[in-house]
């Protein structure tokens, strides 16, 4: 059977070594043996049938042998490629797994050249590695993060969100020193996915700070479960606003980025139904705002 949809697509010119190429291809001769089969089975069924009870069931019958072979024809195709993502799926826990321990080796061992050292060239150094060491903790916690978010495991977690906000805050006072980010926090406890709450403040404080004029101040409030992040930038006009969260959209500021960051808020705001709303004028700035109501701790 593969062989003769290679044979057919090397007869129109298609490669089919690019599993996506292979996938689209399988999708289109299945979707075509399947349209024009339904067109072709009320002629049929009227030609050899009598009643109209019996070219019901018939017609019935026909379908539901067409998607059986469909669905045959599929499952045999994607077999290779389901046990390759498979061993895909294994090898990346296993090796997640096995990670934590040189991790944690390597953070410990640091730890302990620091606090004996005095020399400042040898703890620039030492500083250095347990900066990198962070970022590659950082990267596993990330990859375990989105493994647990696949395999259905609850993520959400009890925290206040006043300390939380704060802390990820002071994260980009020492990347932006020139930059004064005023904060005006209520407590607030919520029960939500810490780590990918995180990532959206994260993302919306980088575009406040990344788009910011003259080393304008940032300002970061949370009061009557709202979160507002608000900066005094280029701003975003009125025909931008509709695209902005669109996965790798980019707007017309010369500033260096992918344009996932707004994509990933979305996303996460989404799933957790936590309302945004944005108010931006050109050459004024962006107030962003994040209702959380929808994930307060009551009681």
């Amino acid at each position: 059977m593969e062989k003769i949809l290679f044979l057919i697509s090397e007869a129109l010119g298609i490669d089919l070594k690019n599993s996506e190429k292979k996938l689209i291809y399988l999708n289109t001769v299945l979707m075509s043996i399947f349209a024009i089969s339904i067109f072709y089975i009320g002629y049929f069924v009227e030609k050899i049938s009598t009643t109209k009870e019996f070219r019901y069931i018939l017609s019935f019958v026909i379908i539901a042998l067409i998607m059986l072979f469909c669905y045959s024809l599929s499952k045999y195709f994607l077999k290779r490629l389901f046990k390759t993502n498979q061993l895909l799926n294994l090898l990346l826990k296993d090796t997640l797994h096995e990670l934590n321990i040189p991790l944690s080796v390597i953070k410990a061992n640091t730890q302990m050249l620091i606090s004996g050292e005095n020399d400042e060239k040898k703890l620039k150094k030492y500083n250095r590695i347990q900066k990198a060491g962070a970022e590659l903790y950082g990267l596993y916690e990330d990859i375990d993060y989105y493994i647990k978010k696949e395999t259905k495991n609850e993520v959400r977690e009890r925290f206040e969100l006043s300390k939380f906000v704060s802390e990820e805050a002071e994260k980009f006072e020492i990347l932006y020193p020139e930059v004064t980010i005023r904060k005006k926090l209520e407590k607030l406890n919520v029960f939500t996915d810490k780590r990918g709450l995180s990532k959206v403040i994260n993302n919306l404080l980088a575009n406040a700070l990344k788009y910011n004029k003259n080393n304008n101040d940032i300002f970061i409030e949370l009061s009557y479960n709202n979160l507002i992040i608000q900066d005094k930038g280029i701003g975003i006009s009125k025909s931008e606003l509709f695209l902005i969260f669109d996965r790798y959209y980019q707007g017309k500021s010369n500033k260096n980025g992918h344009g996932i960051g707004l994509s990933i808020v979305k996303a996460f705001c989404d799933e957790y139904n936590i309302f945004i709303n944005i108010d931006s004028d050109i050459n004024i700035g962006t107030k962003i705002s994040l209702d959380f109501k929808n994930i307060i701790l009551k009681g």
